[in-house]
């Protein structure tokens, strides 16, 4: 019997296939399947009045099974060559949704 999560799984597969959505970026020095989602990072930066997400920059969805850690927010990441700082992780089914901005010192 097929199960929900063994869908849920294919879709990911799906949703991060560098063929289809995704894109192959540098974090932290490790090629990872990332899925840019500008759209999102738009409805966040005007729904925050200004205020703390309104000062990202990047937003991508990413597998877990792709990251050799779990990020955090305040956490520091270099991003193809670039040095961001972590705003914010959401987890959904296997899922993180990572919002990032310029690094603070």
């Amino acid at each position: 019997m097929v199960r929900l999560k063994d869908y849920l799984k294919s879709d990911i597969t799906t949703f991060t296939n560098e063929n289809e959505f995704a894109e192959i970026i540098d974090i932290d020095g490790d090629l990872v399947k990332v899925v840019y989602d500008s759209e999102a990072l738009k409805e966040m930066q005007l729904s925050n009045g200004g205020e703390g997400l309104a000062t990202s920059e990047l937003l991508f969805h990413v597998a877990k099974s792709e990251l050799k850690f779990e990020p955090f927010p305040g956490q520091n990441l270099v991003i193809d060559g670039s040095l961001l700082y972590v705003n914010d992780v959401k987890e959904d089914e296997g899922m993180y949704t990572l919002t990032l901005g310029a690094a603070r010192g």
